[in-house]
C-alpha cells in the first residue's frame, strides 16, 4: 500500500470524498470551506511580501473559497480583494459574497484595472472542471500570466485537467498551488506539472471510502526503504549480473552507456552480448571494467537479468528477439528498438522503457489504431495504462515526470532536470533499473527506484552533461539517497 501523502485524487475520487464528508458523515460545506481558505490565507501570508492580494473568482465553490481567503486576509490587516468573474454566484458564493461584504471586503466585477503588483489567487475553476477553458476564463488566465507578482492557486491552476495534466489551451501558471487532502494526477504528471509550482496539501477533514491507489507519486522515502533492503554483498556475484543485448555498428555507445550505469548502480558482473567489433573496441575505450561475449542463442547465460536493446538499429541484430521476450524467463528490461519486436503480452518479468514517440509507434503497431506522440502527451497516464495492458510489463513512459505504470497503479516521478534530455540518458536509465532487478528488487519497485535515482542523478548536473556524467553520478545518489525532495507535496494541517 502506497503511503497516503504519495496517493492521488482523481476528479471522480475527489467529488465522491466530498458528498461523504459533507452528506454521509454530516460535515457541512462551509466548515470544510473555512479551513481550505484559512489554509490558502496562510500561503498567501508568506507568499505575497507587501502586496496586496487579488482574488479571481470564478461561479462555484472554488471562488468561494477565492472570496473566503480574501476575506480572512482582510480580518488580518492585509490589503485584499476579491473579484467576481462572473454574474452567476452559486450558493456558497453567495453566501460568502454577503458575508465578505458586511465586514468591508472590496468586492468587485471583472480583472483588476490597474498596473499595481500583487499576489494573484487563482480561485477560478477548481478541480471539477476540465478544460479547454472558455470565457471569461481564457482571458482572465492569460491576464493573470502576463502580471508581474507571485501566484497561488486554489485546489488546481486553472486550464490544468486534474486527471491527466493536459492543458489544451493557457493555464495559470501558479508559484504554489493549494490543493485538499490528497494532491491530483494533474498537478505532476506533464504538462501540468509545470503549471502547479511547489505543490501544497492541505489536511481540512476530509474523509474518502476509496483508500485506492490506483494513482500515486513515486515516494522519496519509500524508494530509500527498499534501497536499504538491499544486501551490499561480499562479492561480485552476490549483487547481480547484467547481460546487456545491445550495440550496431554505429551506435556501440548505448551498450557501453547501459553497462556503466548498471555498474554504477550496484551491478557486481555487466556482460555485453555483441559479435560487433565497434562495440568491443568501446569498451575497450571506454569501460574496460565490462565484459562482451558473442550473442549466441542465449545471451549472456550466466547472467540474471538482462537489458535488452540500447543501439539495436539493425534489423539483422534484433533477429530473435520476439522469442526472447516471450520465452527467457529472467527479468529484463526492454528499451529502444526492441521495442518493435515486441508480440504481444509476456507473463515473464518485463519492464519497458518508451519514450513517447516510441510509446505512439508502439501502441500503433498493437492496436491497429494511428497513435501520435502528441496523443500520449496528452493523456500520458491513459498510454502507460495502455501500453501495460497490451504487453503484461511494468511501463515506465519517460519525458518530464517520468511515469511507472503496472496492472494496478500508476505512479508520477517527482524527480528529474533538462540535464536528462541528452543522448543516452534513456540508455542510464535502463541500466540503473536492471541493476536493481539484478539485486531482487521486482520489476515494479525496481522500475519506480531507477527512475526516481536517475531523476535525482540528473538534477545533481548542468544543462551540457553527458550521458557518461549521468551515470558516475547515480552512484552518488545511490550512496546517500534522501527521504524527501522538493517537488514531493508539503503538508500542513487546516
Amino acid at each position: 500500500m502506497t503511503r497516503a501523502p504519495a496517493t492521488l485524487w482523481t476528479r471522480s475520487q475527489a467529488a465522491a470524498a466530498d458528498r461523504h464528508t459533507i452528506t454521509g458523515l454530516g460535515t457541512p460545506s462551509p466548515v470544510l470551506m473555512e479551513r481550505a481558505a484559512l489554509c490558502c490565507a496562510r500561503e498567501a501570508l508568506a507568499l505575497r511580501g507587501e502586496r496586496p492580494v487579488w482574488a479571481l473568482c470564478g461561479p462555484g465553490n472554488n471562488g468561494g473559497d477565492g472570496v473566503a481567503v480574501a476575506r480572512i486576509l482582510h480580518g488580518w490587516g492585509v490589503p485584499a480583494r476579491a473579484f467576481l468573474l462572473t454574474s452567476r454566484l452559486g450558493p456558497e458564493l453567495a453566501q460568502q459574497v454577503a458575508l465578505a461584504e458586511k465586514l468591508g471586503v472590496p468586492i468587485a466585477h471583472g480583472l483588476p484595472e490597474g498596473s499595481e503588483e500583487a499576489l494573484i489567487v487563482d480561485a477560478m475553476l477548481g478541480t471539477g472542471a476540465a478544460p479547454p477553458l472558455h470565457e471569461p476564463f481564457a482571458s482572465a488566465v492569460a491576464w493573470a500570466n502576463g502580471r508581474p507578482g507571485p501566484k497561488l492557486a486554489i485546489d488546481i491552476p486553472t486550464g490544468i485537467d486534474a486527471d491527466t495534466g493536459a492543458t489544451p489551451g493557457p493555464a495559470f501558471a501558479a508559484d504554489v498551488t493549494v490543493t485538499f487532502v490528497r494532491s491530483k494526477p494533474g498537478l505532476h504528471v506533464t504538462p501540468g506539472r509545470a503549471a502547479a509550482g511547489q505543490v501544497v496539501v492541505a489536511d481540512i477533514g476530509i474523509v474518502s471510502e476509496d483508500m485506492s491507489d490506483a494513482t500515486c507519486l513515486i515516494d522519496p522515502a519509500v524508494v530509500v526503504d527498499a534501497l536499504a533492503g538491499l544486501r551490499p554483498g561480499s562479492h561480485k556475484g552476490e549483487r547481480g549480473h547484467v547481460g546487456i543485448v545491445g550495440g550496431s555498428a554505429g551506435t556501440p555507445g548505448a551498450a557501453v552507456l547501459a553497462g556503466a550505469a548498471a555498474l554504477r548502480a550496484g551491478a557486481g558482473l555487466v556482460t555485453i552480448a555483441s559479435d560487433d567489433p565497434q562495440v568491443q573496441a568501446q569498451l575497450l575505450a571506454h569501460r574496460p571494467e565490462l565484459m562482451v561475449q558473442a550473442r549466441g542463442e542465449r545471451p549472456v547465460p550466466a547472467a540474471g537479468v538482462l537489458v535488452v536493446g540500447p543501439g539495436l538499429v539493425r534489423a539483422e541484430d534484433r533477429v530473435g528477439l520476439p522469442a526472447l521476450w516471450r520465452d527467457d524467463p529472467r527479468p529484463a528490461v526492454w528499451d529502444a528498438s526492441a521495442l518493435a519486436e515486441i508480440e504481444g503480452p509476456t507473463q515473464q518479468p518485463r519492464v519497458i522503457t518508451p519514450h513517447p514517440a516510441e510509446a505512439a509507434r508502439l501502441l500503433s503497431s498493437r492496436t491497429g489504431e494511428a497513435w501520435t506522440t502528441a496523443q500520449v502527451q496528452g493523456d500520458r497516464v491513459a498510454a502507460a495504462r495502455a501500453l501495460t495492458g497490451l504487453t503484461g510489463a511494468v511501463v515506465v513512459l519517460k519525458g518530464e515526470g517520468s511515469l511507472v505504470a503496472s496492472e494496478a497503479t500508476v505512479a508520477v516521478c517527482v524527480s528529474g532536470g533538462p540535464a536528462l534530455a541528452t543522448a543516452g540518458s534513456g540508455d542510464c536509465l535502463a541500466g540503473v533499473i536492471a541493476a536493481l532487478l539484478g539485486r531482487k528488487l521486482s520489476p515494479w519497485v525496481g522500475a519506480c527506484a531507477g527512475v526516481h535515482v536517475h531523476g535525482v542523478a540528473g538534477e545533481r548536473l548542468s544543462v551540457g552533461a553527458v550521458a557518461l556524467d549521468i551515470a558516475d553520478a547515480v552512484a552518488a545518489v545511490l550512496a546517500a539517497p534522501e527521504r524527501t525532495h522538493p517537488r514531493f507535496p508539503r503538508r500542513m494541517l487546516g
